[in-house]
């Protein structure tokens, strides 16, 4: 007897997990493509409802009224809950992407503090007189180069030749005039009044810190592998070197030191590079996304209010009774293929509720 209660166990076992694991793989599949399966579901539903009701009820007993009456009150009292639920969703997302927004503002300021010392490093002329004169070399020869038409050897949209490319990189020597170009863009234009104004707030999109991300790892690349002898600050006198002192401390809340200045902007930059602009980057990311469930609810929604719009009109407008009886049949149908595609949403957020992801820090 024990055996075969054993064996019984051990069967119902398999059973539930086979349930389970079948279940687990069919809301997996249902979640990816959520809206295809919805709107399949909505259909069969829709036509297996109307097809039952057509074969099992005869306009001559159908009381339109009632059924117009119910349908409408039931629909109101669950439009009423899902309008309050969007609503507090969406109050609560708003909050979360306004914590968000104060870290990447904090992270954007930092940016242009990082841009004016950017600015600073372009016009002092004693760094950049290592091998000749880079800065010269740029803006002289190839004023209007950028960074982009130099990596890509594309100039006003046209791709140039191999031996132009050379001859341009032989110019503004290599990688040091990249680094050049990569401190201009960083600059991006901006006028002097905007690089020495104290209070600049703007607003980075993701092409600009892609952008500037790869400017300051170029840089940092230059500071980097070059020969200290070489490429340095030293030449640069302190009356130059005050401003991006100040910025420094700015952005790290520590004084730069002064014995050090490379390796000190070194790191600022690789501090950019490796942690500020991708959590700018990842934090603006999450901010422009939208509701997900409010924008999966929308046509749950939009298909619940038309259906007691619908049902008012029929419910006030007197018909022909085989009309009244079609169009109370369809009504009633679209209500319960609607039902289950909101049972369908419930179940999916219940699963999506319980992800936990980044809110605003990092």
């Amino acid at each position: 007897m024990s055996q075969q209660w054993e064996l019984i166990k051990f069967r119902f076992g398999q059973l539930y997990n086979f349930a389970y694991s079948s279940s687990s793989l069919a809301l997996g599949f249902i979640i990816e493509n959520l809206k295809l399966c919805r709107l399949l579901i909505f259909l069969i539903f829709l036509l297996a409802s109307f097809d039952l009701f057509w074969n099992n009820t005869n306009d001559f007993s159908f009381i339109k009224k009632d059924i117009l009456g119910i349908l409408i009150s039931v629909i109101s009292i669950i439009v009423a809950i899902i309008v309050t639920y969007l609503f507090s969703k969406l109050f609560a997302e708003k909050a979360i992407k306004v914590e968000r927004k104060k870290e990447i503002d904090k992270m954007s300021l930092k940016i242009t503090q990082l841009r004016k010392i950017a600015f600073h490093i372009r016009n002092m002329h004693d760094f950049w007189k290592f091998r000749n004169n880079v800065k010269s070399a740029v803006d002289n020869k190839h004023a209007s180069l950028t960074y982009e038409e130099y990596r890509s050897s594309t100039i006003n949209g046209r791709k140039i030749k191999y031996e132009d490319w050379v001859k341009i990189d032989k110019e503004i020597y290599g990688t040091s005039g990249q680094a050049y170009l990569a401190i201009k863009g960083l600059v991006d234009g901006a006028s002097d009044y905007s690089m020495f104004g104290e209070f600049t707030p703007r607003n980075y999109s993701l092409i600009d810190i892609e952008r500037y991300k790869e400017y300051a790892g170029s840089f940092w690349y230059l500071l980097d592998r070059s020969d200290y002898n070489i490429v340095n600050f030293d030449r640069v006198s302190d009356y130059w070197f005050e401003k991006v002192e100040h910025l420094f401390f700015q952005i790290q809340g520590t004084q730069l030191n002064p014995e050090d200045r490379k390796m000190e902007i070194k790191r600022l930059f690789e501090d950019f590079e490796s942690k500020y602009f991708p959590k700018h980057y990842y934090l603006n990311t999450l901010n422009q996304k939208y509701f997900s469930a409010f924008i999966n609810s929308l046509f749950n929604l939009l298909i619940f209010v038309l259906i007691l719009l619908f049902s008012l009109f029929l419910y006030v407008i007197e018909q022909t009774s085989n009309q009244d009886y079609i169009f109370s049949l369809l009504l009633v149908s679209a209500f319960i293929a609607n039902t289950i595609d909101l049972i369908i949403l419930l179940v999916t957020s219940i699963y999506s509720e319980q992800k936990i992801e980044e809110i605003f820090s990092i």
